[in-house]
Order: structure tokens, then sequence, then C-alpha cells
């Protein structure tokens, strides 16, 4: 083999492995979840608009880092939204199982489902429901 393929075989892997390292690419199938992972704000959205955002002036965070739970409510306790995850996803594309109970007046989310990780910037995390067009972003710093 001449030295030209070899340098090209050696490149070619060498973007596979770094590509790898990084996550899956993530399909954006939906204009809700295009207009989901533009978002930055811990919270709760739902077909493209948020239904619970976290505001450091009116709410409280809570984590539990042996249950991976992470907890966002008013500090009346009227509205709050729950999130268990059965694992931290070290990478975007990984389906993870997760427990999510959302309570606000008018509004409840309780389910048990698989949320796609679709985006990953520091300690925040995007997690995707593609069937219910829901989105949810929590910070998993308190939960390391």
């Amino acid at each position: 083999m001449n030295t030209y393929r070899i340098y090209l075989l050696v490149a070619a892997a060498l973007v596979f492995l770094i590509s790898a390292c990084r996550g899956r690419m993530i399909e954006i199938d939906s204009l809700e979840k295009e207009i989901f992972l533009g978002e930055n704000r811990e919270g709760v959205y739902r077909n493209g608009t948020p239904l619970f955002r976290f505001s450091e002036e009116y709410h409280q965070k809570a984590f539990n880092p042996s249950r991976l739970q992470y907890r966002i409510q008013t500090d009346e306790q009227d509205t709050c939204l729950n999130v268990t995850l059965d694992a931290l996803p070290r990478s975007t594309g990984l389906h993870i199982t997760t427990s999510i109970d959302y309570r606000s007046p008018g509004d409840l989310i309780s389910s048990m489902t698989h949320l796609e990780c679709s985006r990953i910037n520091g300690d925040k995390l995007w997690l995707w429901s593609p069937e219910s067009l829901t989105g949810i972003i929590i910070d998993i710093s308190g939960l390391k």
C-alpha cells in the first residue's frame, strides 16, 4: 500500500472516531423540536411553547443525586416539575427512561417515557419526546 492511501485511511479513521465521541447526529424532524432546541432556560416545553420555565426570582431547584432526581417548584409550591432519570446521558442521540411529573393549575403531565438526549451544553440536557412534542431542559450539575 502506498503512503498516500495509508494517510487517507488514518485520516478517515480519525474523523470517524472524533465524530463518534461527540454523540450521534440529531434529526430535526419537526418545527417544535427545532424551536425547543433553540431554547436555553430550564423547564418544560410543549408544541413549541414553554409550559413552565425556571426563574431564580420565583422558583426553587432541588437535586437528589442518589435517585437522579431534579425538581423545580414555585415558592408557593403550586407548580412543580419533577424529573427522575434512569441514567445520565453522556452524549446526544441516546434514549433514557425518564419519569416526569409536572403539575400546575390546569396542567398535568405524569408519565414514564423514553426521551432522546437531543443536546448537551455544559451541565444542561435537552430531552425530547417526538410522540408528544414535549421537551425538558434540566440542569444536571447537582446530579453528578
